[in-house]
C-alpha cells in the first residue's frame, strides 16, 4: 500500500515486528555473549559483523601512519588493518567501564534519563567514533552508534544519513511536546542533535498513547521504512 509519511507514523506497532528481526538478534547475542572490548577475538568478531551487516564497515577508509601521512585501507592487507589498527583502537579505551555505567542504571526508561545520564551516553559515543575519527582521518559516528546499539539496544539509537533524513520528515508530520537540548562538547554534535530529535519523537508516541511502548529498534525500523517508502515515491 501506498502509505504516506504520516499514516507510517500512525502504524508504528506495525514495526515491533521485522524481517530482520532474527539478523538482527543474532547480532545482540553475540554482544551479550561476548561482551568484553578488550579480548582482540571478541573485538575482532564484532566490528566485522555488525560493521559489514550495517554497511558501515571499517575498512576502504585512510589510516594515519602519521601526522603529515595517509595510506589508503586498499594497499593494506585487511586482516593486518583489523588486527593493527582496530582492535588497538577498542583495547585502548576502556569502553567496558563506561557501558557497564550505564547498564548500571538498570531499565530506565530513555524519556526518564537525566541531563546527567544524557551527557554519559552521549560522551560514550564520541570516546569511540572520536577515536576512529583519529585513527582514520574520518569521521565513524554511524559506526559507533551502531556498535553501541547492539551492547545497549534500549539506549542508543542507531545513526546513519537515511534516518537522519526520515527523522526530520517525521519531526515535520508530528508535534513532539519540548524537550530539552543537550549542549556538551563531550558529544558529537550531529550525534547528539540525532539522539535529541529521537527523544522528541519517544516523546510524542508517549502523549499520544503512554502504554505504547516504543523502543529504540522499532523507531529505527520506523525510520528506515520511512526512508526505503520515499526512495519508492521518487522511482
Amino acid at each position: 500500500m501506498n502509505y504516506t509519511t504520516k499514516q507510517l507514523i500512525d502504524r508504528i506497532e506495525h514495526f515491533a515486528v521485522s524481517d530482520w528481526d532474527i539478523s538482527n538478534q543474532i547480532l545482540y547475542c553475540m554482544c551479550q555473549q561476548y561482551p568484553s572490548n578488550k579480548d582482540s577475538q571478541s573485538i575482532l568478531a564484532k566490528t566485522l559483523i555488525i560493521g559489514r551487516t550495517y554497511a558501515a564497515s571499517i575498512e576502504r577508509r585512510k589510516v594515519k601512519n602519521s601526522i603529515d601521512d595517509a595510506q589508503p585501507v586498499a594497499e593494506i592487507i585487511n586482516d593486518d588493518f583489523y588486527v593493527n589498527n582496530v582492535v588497538p583502537i577498542f583495547q585502548n579505551l576502556d569502553l567496558d567501564q563506561y557501558i557497564n555505567e550505564i547498564k548500571s542504571w538498570g531499565d530506565v526508561p530513555l524519556l526518564s534519563l537525566d541531563d546527567e545520564q544524557i551527557i554519559k551516553v552521549l560522551t560514550l559515543h564520541k570516546v569511540l567514533s572520536g577515536a576512529f575519527e583519529r585513527e582514520t582521518g574520518l569521521q565513524k559516528r554511524s559506526f559507533a552508534s551502531k556498535y553501541l546499539h547492539f551492547h545497549l539496544p534500549n539506549i542508543y539509537f542507531i545513526y546513519d544519513s537515511r534516518a537522519y533524513a526520515a527523522l526530520n520528515l517525521v519531526l515535520k508530520e508530528v508535534e513532539p511536546r519540548g524537550k530539552r537540548i543537550v549542549n556538551t562538547e563531550q558529544a558529537d554534535q550531529e550525534y547528539a542533535s540525532f539522539f535529541m530529535k529521537c527523544l522528541r519523537v519517544l516523546d510524542y508516541y508517549k502523549a499520544v498513547d503512554e502504554n505504547l511502548p516504543i523502543t529504540p529498534r522499532q523507531l529505527d525500523n520506523l525510520l528506515i521504512e520511512i526512508a526505503n517508502h520515499s526512495l519508492r515515491n521518487n522511482k
